[in-house]
């Protein structure tokens, strides 16, 4: 019953706009069709309903009689007049159409639909040309702009805002918009992820900080030509923005909104969907995977920015790693092990497969990992082309050997041959 109802309140709501659309054909003069501040500061009076002088019956059935055999009299109800709803005072418009019974959600879509209309064409030539998702990476990732096109990327921004204070100003509630994109690769996705998560009444003001540091870094990397004073310029920008988020967040809100638009991050987040960390887990970890980033090198969103010696990059590594160890436990950061790396997704696909005991997965994954490493050694050591015969660690063959035990002969050939297995999804 509840999807039938939703069913029918669907088709009432596409009914309505069919004949929003066809009324409108007939009466454009009464449409909205511009912003105007008077307008919206003082909204129109209501127009009444006009009223039927009886109610009709429908010929195919019979009229219900009193008990006097005559067919009682029905109250005179108002009929629908849409020119009576649409009116060209915005504000007035929206209420009108909530007042008959529209969803706010089609109240919402209506206008936005609506006023998308006035604006579409100053938008379209702001616009960037699209670029096809398979040009060559110099077409995508094209440097070569000039102060003209930047001009145009501000006015494009501009001119979003614009429209969206529009919106929220007649609806009386946040409106979202498309976050502003340069032609420098960003992770803009999860910019929009990220002030989606935030509380309705900060996402403008963290949006407009954001934008800001988008416009300012990508203008500073297409225009100078000297790369220390251009990191500096960008280390600029970004604390300027952290300033003006963390007028507006909470201490915790700024750190979520981090870890969902940092590169530590969101990194963090794609390699560890197999361990399906908690809230608390992962909070815990961003904060170790961020610092790592900046010992390696890395300045804020950009990876290894500054060079760091070798050592120092191996050192920092193994100091996060033992931090992991340490706040997650053995047994969660073994799941981290495996989450992150291939050989511990293949091996926790091969325990699923078979139903193996938690422990015994474990064990494998282990000493799986150290064949590995091994046998990376020994590559290096052996490398292709060499007219040096391949020498084989002995400890390779006595880990392979107690690999093998352990899993017992038939798990061991069927971990064998999905081991190494390359699947081709070429058509």
């Amino acid at each position: 019953m509840k999807s039938l109802a939703i069913a029918l309140l669907t088709a009432s709501a596409f009914a309505l706009l069919a004949l929003n659309w066809q009324i409108r054909q007939a009466n454009s003069s009464t449409a909205p069709t511009a912003i105007d501040e008077s307008v919206l500061a003082h909204p129109s009076a209501p127009v009444a309903p006009e009223k039927t002088e009886a109610a009709t019956v429908s010929p195919s059935q019979p009229a219900r009689t009193n008990s006097q055999g005559s067919a009682p009299e029905k109250p005179n109800r108002p009929a629908f007049n849409w020119a009576a709803i649409e009116v060209a005072d915005y504000k007035e418009y929206v209420k009108r159409l909530r007042a008959v019974g529209f969803p706010e959600e089609l109240v919402r879509d209506i206008l936005i639909a609506d006023l998308g209309k006035f604006f579409e064409a100053r938008e379209q030539a702001l616009k960037p040309k699209p670029v096809a998702y398979d040009a060559p990476l110099s077409q995508r990732q094209n440097h070569d702009i000039g102060s003209e096109d930047w001009q145009r990327i501000k006015g494009l921004r501009d001119l979003r805002v614009e429209e969206q204070t529009a919106l929220e100003s007649i609806l009386g509630a946040y409106v979202p918009r498309e976050i502003l994109r340069t032609p420098i690769s960003r992770n803009y996705e999860a910019y929009e992820f990220a002030i989606s998560q935030l509380p309705p009444e900060k996402r403008d003001a963290a949006q407009w900080a954001q934008e800001t540091e988008i416009y300012v870094e990508g203008y500073n990397k297409t225009t100078s030509t000297d790369h220390a004073a251009e990191l500096e310029a960008y280390k600029h920008s970004r604390d300027q923005r952290d300033e003006e988020l963390r007028q507006v967040l909470t201490p915790e809100e700024f750190e979520r909104y981090e870890m969902n638009t940092t590169p530590a991050g969101t990194e963090l987040a794609r390699r560890t969907i197999g361990m399906q960390p908690t809230d608390e887990e992962f909070r815990t970890m961003f904060q170790i995977a961020y610092k790592n980033w900046v010992d390696t090198g890395g300045v804020y969103g950009r990876w290894r920015a500054i060079p760091v010696p070798s050592e120092q990059i191996a050192a920092a590594d193994r100091e996060m790693n033992d931090s992991l160890k340490d706040a997650l436990g053995h047994e969660r950061f073994l799941d981290y092990q495996m989450a992150i790396s291939e050989t511990g997704q293949q091996m926790r696909n091969f325990a699923a497969r078979f139903d193996l005991p938690r422990e015994l997965m474990a064990q494998g994954f282990q000493l799986q990992n150290e064949i590995d490493q091994l046998a990376r050694g020994a590559r290096i050591l052996n490398p292709a082309g060499s007219t040096t015969p391949p020498s084989r660690p002995p400890q390779l063959a006595e880990l392979q050997a107690e690999l093998q035990q352990v899993l017992g002969p038939e798990l061991w050939q069927n971990w064998l041959a999905g081991k190494d297995l390359r699947v081709n999804l070429d058509p």
